[in-house]
């Protein structure tokens, strides 16, 4: 079984508006550009799970993963980026513009959480769960420093987690044991794409990060 986890392409419109697929208009013209690049690329696999956070950006990007018939997008709300505190919705923009400056401003070791939004510790207790009930729904239990999968001997299925650099840096980090840290230690450009083999050691798979050749040219 192999994990693909990928960052949308350069965005459009409303940041934080959500969305059903099929979705359009909410990636720039490049970012367009990218998401066929990425197409292209993962031309020779079929993907077997496709999870997506609703807002536009990533839905629109993940459609790149859906040419194969009966490929659905499962939109997923615990892959949302990070969320920002609700009074930036109020109007009074300088008010959270101190917020956020103050919280840029603040030494890693004291961002774990800001009044400007979700902090690290919370990000991490809605996307790890979330990681960890969609894998179970599909035959995957974690266990055991590892994964118990329900499935046969040779469990060949792909799976794509289609997000943003922020949840995706810090699932990517869960998933590979790195201990979690005020910002994400892994970065994303857009459309960049992890790849994770789970390995067999006797009932148990480990996770291992699959290190591609430089000829990804949608990287």
């Amino acid at each position: 079984m192999k994990w693909y986890f990928i960052r949308h392409g350069e965005m459009a419109g409303d940041p934080h508006a959500y969305y059903a697929p099929p979705v359009s208009g909410c990636l720039s013209a490049r970012g367009e550009e990218q998401a066929e690049a990425l197409k292209k690329a993962m031309d020779s696999i079929v993907f077997d799970y496709v999870f997506a956070s609703p807002l536009g950006r990533a839905a629109q990007t993940a459609q790149a993963l859906t040419c194969a018939p009966g490929t659905a997008i499962h939109i997923r709300e615990w892959l949302v980026e990070w969320r920002p505190s609700s009074v930036w919705r109020t109007g009074v923009s300088t008010r959270y513009e101190d917020m956020a400056l103050r919280a840029e401003s603040a030494r890693p070791e004291q961002s774990w959480q800001t009044d400007a939004g979700e902090g690290t510790y919370e990000m991490a207790a809605r996307i790890v769960p979330g990681f960890i009930a969609d894998l179970d729904r599909i035959g995957v239990r974690a266990g055991h420093g590892g994964y118990l999968l329900n499935a046969a001997e040779e469990d060949n299925r792909h799976v794509a987690f289609v997000a943003h650099g922020g949840s995706l840096g810090l699932l990517l980090a869960f998933v590979l044991g790195i201990p979690m840290q005020p910002f994400p230690p892994i970065s994303f450009k857009e459309t960049g794409t992890a790849v994770v083999q789970l390995v067999k050691r006797a009932d148990v798979w480990y996770p291992a990060l699959v290190i591609p050749p430089p000829d990804i040219s949608y990287v």
